[in-house]
């Protein structure tokens, strides 16, 4: 995985298949629509040459959450205004126009 910084800003380029797919578990963990999105936090030190790796804490997560675990998210919409949203399986029907709102995945 390449890793490219500018400024303020990290980049982190999948170069593979699998790379791909496991940034794609890192966004799923750390980048989260209907609440705040989760922070990475350094563990421990890293010295070039010498450790051959870098560890992040996920803010937010549990130190035993099974991290291959997705939520399935479930797609809604409003009868009445026609809005559609997006929610975790595990949250309750969303309420919109003063009702709730209608699950299109069911």
């Amino acid at each position: 995985m390449r890793i490219e910084i500018e400024g303020a800003v990290i980049r982190l380029v999948p170069e593979n298949e699998r790379e791909v797919q496991d940034l794609n578990k890192l966004w799923e963990l750390v980048a989260r629509c209907e609440e705040e999105n989760r922070k990475l936090l350094p563990i421990g030190m890293y010295v070039p040459g010498s450790s051959p790796y870098v560890q992040f804490y996920v803010e937010g997560l549990s130190a035993k959450a099974d991290v291959s675990k997705v939520i399935k998210r479930v797609r809604y919409v409003c009868m009445v205004c026609n809005r559609m949203e997006e929610y975790p399986e595990d949250k309750p029907t969303p309420i919109c126009c003063g009702q709730p709102m209608h699950n299109l995945d069911a």
